[in-house]
């Protein structure tokens, strides 16, 4: 009979510690929620950085030759108020100016001597952050916000 009433109290104490208590089970399901969301927010973030990286290597290229047949050409570059600050670190005035694109959120302009690209200009209008591209050098020649 001993051996009875301890193999009952041995098993109910293994399947007491074995179950789940139901105050501790959201709780854990907290943590692996956090988890993944820590997890998710890395990744997104890395994919983030990548495509900074991609846009800064996109920045630094060249323009294509498609890309250039449809800028239009810039007659008068005092318009832009992000040439007036480029002006103090770079002449512009011996280059043809192209714009290649001109929308709400980005400006990219195009500096030409004859058929040579010499200079692009990446304006976030937003941010008002401008690069300026040596593209002859591919280097930037400026690299910062112009507030």
């Amino acid at each position: 009979m001993k051996k009875a009433l301890l193999v009952f109290v041995a098993t109910a104490f293994v399947l007491t510690g074995c179950g789940t208590n139901k105050a501790e089970a959201p709780t854990n399901g907290t943590s692996e929620q956090s988890s993944q969301t820590s997890q998710e927010s890395s990744a997104v973030e890395s994919s983030t950085t990548i495509e900074e990286a991609d846009k800064e290597d996109s920045d630094m290229a060249s323009i294509s030759e498609e890309e250039l047949e449809n800028a239009e050409p810039a007659t008068d570059i005092s318009q832009y108020e992000e040439l007036t600050y480029v002006q103090e670190k770079v002449d512009l005035s011996d280059y043809e100016s192209r714009i290649v694109t001109d929308n709400p959120g980005t400006r990219v302009m195009l500096f030409l001597d004859g058929t040579k690209q010499v200079y692009k200009t990446v304006y976030v209008k937003h941010k008002q952050w401008l690069k300026v591209i040596d593209l002859q050098a591919n280097n930037l020649v400026i690299n910062e916000s112009i507030q």
